[in-house]
């Protein structure tokens, strides 16, 4: 992707006929010099009108009345020309800017977990908040660009300098300007403003969706509703703001830019008809007002814009082609219910380039519906892994996962990551329900509320309008209302990862004792992470972990029990 290569794709009209004005506003801000200089004459060291007519305005009499509208007729054109322009090229860039994020929102959402966990959080907000932006701000300076360097290449021989006998003059119409100049940038200003409180729900709304990434992909749902009701709500909303304040303050700076111009023209037509000003004094005010619009600031300006904005469109690029995309199908196939899931020979390689990664397996094991499954083991036991396979995000390097009679295929693979929650260590908490709960809203409400009340939040939480009051809570009570969300979502398949590691005692024993079971009754598959081995007897079967593989699996049907000097072994 080059760099106009978005706009020209996006808006090619609209593109050209921006670049089209921005070069006759160029070509009309060199002519306003020789035009002024037309209309005047040198006598003796004085300026005069070329032709003695004048009409009186007000209580100014003004010289050259066809000059004087020509003139006026040319800043009213370098204006407006200027202004659409910009104005038009700036909304396009905005437009692209909220596609390119929106791309990045789906390439995100579309991306294997692996891929996100290898690039990392950092860089995917660095290239959604600033990347994209300074990308677009370099490639939207071409109406600048063409109408600074026409301006320039007219005007470069001209040299002024500054008379002091008109300072007053001048002083008196930049105070004026700078008066007018600033009530529609104030107005502007609010919108950005506005814009910027946007930004904020924008970012929080990016985090949700990178850390809730895996979340958000046990539930299509759920991901789609966020999508709508939170990251694009968002997303229009700054962009809305934005098109706005920036319309308002470009208009505005280019009135503050023209400024000079309108003196210019108070000085040649009208300061000249009651003081005599000298040729050399005119020609200086003249010049000196035409550069200090700035059209060699903006064209040094322009360098380093640009350079950053090559700089941005590099890793922007980069980014793109190192975030791999899921190859799932639009339309999901049927699958037959199921009561087992059966781990056949499976194994996962983490990538380093070559094959000296973390490996976990090939193991084999199944986790049956009504049954509680614990899954224990050291650091670096790979427990983490292995829950990671088991809710469908990592995809086996070897081996085949059965659901029943079902082999996951990336046919079938969001089919039945739709069968399953998860609360990982890294878990990341919604502040609102999504649509993705099989409740409806009036069986919804008494029920989180029964569980808030349950889960001693309710002095904490007010469930409102499908959305919690506040998520500012410790760590465990942020805990619990991720297994309330759980709950309700009411899945198939449900693991917890260390769930009830930063619990109270108190709360460790509901864990343990009765949300467990309850959800066991239920008919569910419960997987649990655990180092809690006072409570190893709610569990049906044991896998113990080491050095990725699987040590011991005890199946409480087994008459081999896991012993205490087993478990100390692998901790260790």
């Amino acid at each position: 992707m080059k760099l106009f290569e978005a706009f020209s794709k996006k808006s090619p009209n609209k593109v050209f006929v921006s670049i089209v004005l921005g070069a006759l506003a160029g070509i009309s801000y060199a002519s306003l010099i020789p035009l002024v200089l037309s209309a005047v004459t040198f006598d003796k060291g004085s300026i005069k009108a070329v032709f003695p007519d004048t009409v009186r305005i007000l209580s100014w009499e003004v010289s050259n009345p066809l000059f004087a509208l020509l003139f006026v007729g040319t800043c009213l054109f370098i204006l407006a020309a200027r202004s659409a322009s910009q104005v038009m090229l700036s909304r396009v860039s905005m437009e692209v800017t909220s596609e390119l994020r929106i791309a990045l929102y789906n390439r995100i959402a579309g991306a294997p977990i692996p891929a996100l966990e290898r690039l990392g959080s950092a860089k995917l907000l660095a290239a959604l908040t600033t990347d994209v932006p300074r990308v677009v701000m370099g490639a939207r300076l071409l109406p600048d660009l063409l109408t600074s360097s026409i301006t320039l290449v007219g005007m470069l021989s001209y040299l002024w300098y500054i008379n002091s006998d008109i300072f007053a003059f001048v002083m008196g119409a930049i105070l004026f300007g700078a008066t007018t100049y600033q009530i529609p940038m104030l107005v502007g200003r609010r919108y950005i403003k506005k814009s910027r409180v946007h930004i904020d729900e924008l970012q929080e709304s990016i985090r949700g969706l990178i850390y809730g990434a895996k979340e958000l992909k046990l539930d299509s749902q759920k991901r789609e509703a966020y999508f709508q009701e939170i990251l694009l709500a968002s997303e229009h909303s700054v962009l809305q703001a934005d098109k706005t304040g920036h319309t308002i303050m470009r208009a505005a700076s280019n009135y503050g830019d023209l400024l000079s111009f309108f003196v210019i023209g108070a000085v040649s037509f009208i300061f000249v008809n009651h003081t005599a000003i000298g040729n050399n004094d005119l020609v200086g005010v003249i010049m000196a007002l035409m550069y200090v619009t700035g059209p060699i600031a903006m064209l040094l300006n322009f360098v380093p814009q640009i350079s950053v904005a090559r700089v941005s469109l590099n890793k922007v690029n980069d980014l793109f082609a190192q975030i791999p995309t899921e190859e799932l199908p639009v339309r999901r196939p049927k699958v037959g219910e199921w009561s087992t899931v059966r781990f056949e020979g499976v194994g996962y390689q983490y990538s380093n380039g070559d094959d000296t990664g973390f490996k976990v397996g090939p193991v084999d094991f199944e986790i049956n519906k009504g049954e509680v499954t614990f899954i224990v083991g050291g650091n670096g036991s790979g427990k983490s892994t292995l829950s990671k396979l088991i809710t469908q995000h990592y995809r086996p390097s070897s081996g085949e996962i059965w659901f029943g009679n079902e082999r996951v295929t990336p046919e079938n693979l969001a089919v039945f990551r739709d069968d399953i929650a998860a609360i990982y260590s890294d878990y990341y908490l919604f502040d609102r329900v999504l649509c993705g709960t099989r409740l409806g809203d009036q069986l919804l409400q008494p029920r989180v509320d029964a569980y808030l009340k349950a889960f001693a939040l309710d002095h904490k939480v007010v469930f409102k309008d499908r959305k919690f009051s506040t998520i500012s809570l410790s760590d465990g009570q942020k805990r619990r209302l991720a297994l309330i969300v759980s709950f309700i979502d009411d899945k198939k398949l449900y693991l917890f990862d260390e769930c009830a590691a930063d619990q109270d005692p108190g709360f460790k024993q509901v864990f343990y004792r009765k949300v467990l079971p309850e959800l066991k009754a239920e008919g569910k598959a419960v997987v649990v992470i655990s180092h809690d081995d006072r409570y190893f007897d709610v569990a049906d079967k044991v896998i113990v972990m080491e050095d990725g593989r699987i040590q011991r699996m005890e199946d409480r049907t087994s008459t081999t029990p896991i012993t205490q000097e087993d478990l100390e072994l692998v901790f260790a």
